[in-house]
């Protein structure tokens, strides 16, 4: 009687195409010629099959595997841990990874542990229970993310003295507000001091005012040293509001400046989101100077920037920089956020590439639409934190 494999009947004659024979042979040939690694396993852990992909992945023969328990591939704690897995899923059917797959350590004949795609199944049909593993190298890729993560890191870097540039004029405005009061304090109290018959109460608010200064200047370049300083990314809980109210001190003395006022109009009771405080200042900052630069000529200067925050659904909160100038020419609406795109004629074109790089790294979405009544709308939402 001719023999059935997977539902389908083959001649029992070794010789004629679709024999067992020849179904064997293509099927071992399909074995060894995957580019991932396959290892059959039986019921109690012990390699039964492993082929050339394998063998390349491990740096292992077949023939010194065969028999030996598949542990010996597995990297704590999942070489401690396997035999209880099988165990488990023998008893009561329930899969941890059979049909459902996961990313896991192996280990090399060297020691070494590389990452792996890891996909399990059950061979049906045997005498004994047998199971198939599927195991993808992850090391390319995770060398790639790597150093992905590392090129948004040294561009959100290079973008904040790209930034830092842009806001000179402002900052150095600000560090002149505290040290021109220290002068002049300076200069108060010491003709307070120098009369015949000094008013010491008066004299010791002098010196209360120029040390109240000098430690405000110290906190600007506290902020600007934290603003430059390349750090990883640290994220904590914070209030979007908050990122607003500290943002505005950097930017506002710049935009007060070229007579454009900016105001802030704060949705209360919103959630907390979380992120790293000084990136989403640099992007919040960016946006409301590429907003006082596009009304530097518009006739609708005196209405200013408008900042704002609501909760446009349950799961995020948003911040919108309104302007009145001349918008995004709509040529350049699907790409303003690319490298090098700008509507600046002296601008580099990677402010807002760098600032969607980091809203994204925030789990966010940065986006421009056009302002009804004239002008442009960016911004960005971010997750809430407990939807993270």
């Amino acid at each position: 009687m001719p023999k059935s494999i997977s539902g389908n009947t083959y001649a029992s004659d070794p010789t004629k195409p679709g024999s067992r024979a020849q179904v064997t042979a293509e099927l071992k040939a399909l074995f060894d010629a995957a580019v991932d690694g396959i290892i059959v396993i039986d019921e109690h852990g012990v390699i039964a099959e492993f082929n050339k992909a394998a063998e390349r992945l491990f740096g292992r023969q077949a023939s010194n595997v065969v028999g030996l328990p598949v542990t010996v591939l597995m990297a704590e704690p999942h070489r401690s841990m396997h035999e209880t897995y099988i165990s488990r899923y023998l008893e009561t059917g329930e899969a941890r990874i059979i049909g459902i797959g996961r990313e896991v350590s192996a280990q090399r004949a060297d020691g070494s542990l590389f990452p792996i795609a890891l996909s399990v199944g059950e061979i049906e049909g045997g005498k004994d229970r047998r199971f198939i593993g599927l195991i993808r190298d992850l090391s390319a890729q995770k060398a790639a993310e790597e150093e992905a993560h590392s090129l948004q890191n040294r561009l959100a870097h290079v973008g904040r003295f790209n930034l830092m540039g842009e806001m000179a004029a402002g900052l150095a405005h600000e560090l002149n507000q505290p040290l021109s009061a220290i002068v002049n304090y300076s200069q108060a109290g010491k003709r307070l001091a120098e009369k015949d018959e000094p008013n010491i109460e008066s004299v010791s608010e002098c010196y209360a005012k120029i040390t109240e200064q000098a430690l405000r200047a110290g906190h600007i370049i506290d902020k600007l040293r934290d603003f430059l300083r390349k750090d990883e990314v640290s994220k904590c809980e914070l209030s979007i509001n908050d990122v607003v109210s500290s943002t505005l001190k950097l930017v506002e003395a710049d935009a007060r400046a070229e007579g454009i006022p900016i105001h802030t109009d704060l949705a209360d009771d919103l959630p907390a989101t979380s992120g790293d405080l000084i990136q989403l200042q640099q992007v919040l900052m960016n946006l409301t100077r590429n907003a006082v630069d596009a009304m530097r000529e518009s006739p609708n200067k005196d209405e200013g920037v408008i900042i704002r925050t609501s909760q446009p659904a349950p799961s995020e909160v948003q911040v919108s920089v309104l302007d009145h100038g001349h918008g995004v020419p709509p040529q350049l609406a699907k790409s303003i956020f690319h490298p090098f795109v700008t509507t600046k004629r002296d601008g580099l074109g990677v402010g807002l590439a760098i600032s969607r790089t980091i809203i994204r790294a925030h789990d966010g979405e940065l986006f421009c639409r056009r302002n009804p009544i004239g002008g442009a709308i960016f911004g960005f939402n971010l997750p809430v934190a407990d939807e993270r």
